[in-house]
């Protein structure tokens, strides 16, 4: 967490000296000049960015089936050991490269012919990992508006995806699995 507060800092006193070194003045020759990236106007709104794209539906729903299915509480140990000695030192450094190269994964990783690789990488692995989520959330689009039926399609056992395990009991007509 301190890391996050001194690239805030960083962040706050290269803001304040670009802003203090602007001229007032509007330059003649800017037709000449190329065009500059755009920058943060706040530091609160870099920190958000960052938290938007880290935190995914994996964190919100796959970590706890996860931590369920590996020995809960004892899976949390070794999760957060890699977590913090692996995956938040990749995260800076890839966050630092594109910060100081002004340029996304692919080509901040040109520095070196042997990390050249690793760009591509990344950048196939954040569209394979978009289409994962996109599926994800087809299917919680297609299950929600087909739960606004008046009948369930899950409701009774008169399904052709339904096995023989399928049951129905009751004035409610619950569906469960039963016990056989």
């Amino acid at each position: 967490m301190s890391l996050i507060f001194m690239m805030f800092d960083r962040l706050r006193a290269r803001l304040l000296l670009r802003k203090k070194s602007e001229p007032s003045f509007a330059n003649d020759n800017a037709k000449n000049e190329p065009a500059e990236r755009e920058e943060w106007d706040r530091p609160i709104e870099f920190f958000l960015s960052l938290i938007g794209c880290s935190i995914g539906l994996g964190n919100v729903w796959r970590y706890p089936y996860i931590a369920f299915k590996n020995g809960g509480g004892a899976f949390i140990i070794p999760y957060f050991c890699i977590y913090f000695l692996i995956g938040t030192p990749l995260f800076f450094l890839e966050m630092s490269l594109g910060q100081f190269t002004s340029s996304g994964s692919a080509a901040a990783f040109k520095m070196s012919r042997m990390f050249k690789g690793l760009g591509w990488a990344t950048a196939i692995n954040s569209f394979l990992v978009s289409i994962y989520y996109n599926v994800i959330i087809a299917w919680c689009l297609f299950y929600l508006f087909a739960s606004f039926r008046s009948k369930l399609q899950w409701s009774d056992c008169g399904n052709w995806w339904n096995t023989e395990r399928c049951a129905t009991t009751g004035k409610y007509q619950f569906l469960f699995l039963a016990n056989n």
